[in-house]
């Protein structure tokens, strides 16, 4: 009896070693990627972007970012992709039809830190979308 237990308590450990091991790293680049950065831009939509509700992606017009922004800093503009898991608010409005022309924007998505390198721009899906109208003056 006990050596049955012996022999139940053997193999199990083993599947639990042999299910640890074949996890692996996670990719450096893509989807999954470790680690990822937040980068934060903050500019506006040009006078001719007018997005619509089903709209998948827009451009703005960069002017601050955080560090892992530079590139995008740089470049002047970027296109930022929208999904449905994108959160976007415009003064009370929670749909990517709100944002208007020249509106302030503030943009935040994840993106893998090693496809930052030497200043380049991949494409950015936004987490976070906040728009304001355009102030007057």
């Amino acid at each position: 009896m006990r050596l049955k237990i012996l022999v139940l308590v053997l193999v199990a450990s083993l599947f639990g070693v042999s299910a640890a091991f074949g996890k692996g790293k996670p990719p450096n680049t893509g989807a999954g990627c470790k680690p990822s950065v937040k980068v934060v831009l903050a500019g506006s939509l040009a006078a001719d972007v007018d997005p619509a509700d089903g709209d998948t992606s827009f451009t703005m017009l960069v002017k601050h970012s955080n560090k892992h922004g530079r590139g995008y800093k740089a470049a002047g503009s970027a296109t930022i992709n929208v999904d449905a898991k994108t959160k976007v608010r415009r003064k009370g409005a929670h749909n990517l039809g709100a944002l208007a022309p020249n509106d302030r924007v503030l943009v935040a998505a994840k993106v893998c830190k090693k496809d930052l390198a030497d200043g380049a721009t991949p494409d950015l899906t936004a987490k976070k979308v906040n728009a304001h109208p355009a102030t007057t003056s």
